[in-house]
């Protein structure tokens, strides 16, 4: 995952073979400033040309407080990042 403006890495997951469906969650940091950002998650193999894929993710970062960080706990625990 990375943000294209600031030609900046933010996070590397490496997933094994995935046979028919898989859920994968990938850990990140917001930006400390509030408002709207455009992560871009990137799909890559490493087996297979033109596989790569390339997907925008539009943010809205709210301020921080602990009901919203308790919050996204929850769901996070029970959704995930789903590949296929």
């Amino acid at each position: 995952m990375g943000e294209v403006d600031r030609k900046e890495l933010l996070a590397v997951k490496r997933v094994g073979y995935v046979r028919n469906h898989t859920a994968v969650s990938v850990a990140f940091y917001t930006p400390e400033k509030t408002g709207k950002c455009i992560y871009t998650l990137y799909v890559m193999s490493d087996s297979y040309l033109g596989l790569d894929q390339q997907y925008d993710i539009h943010l809205n970062v709210t301020p921080a407080s602990i009901a919203a960080q308790v919050n996204t706990e929850v769901v996070d625990s029970v959704t995930g990042l789903s590949l296929s």
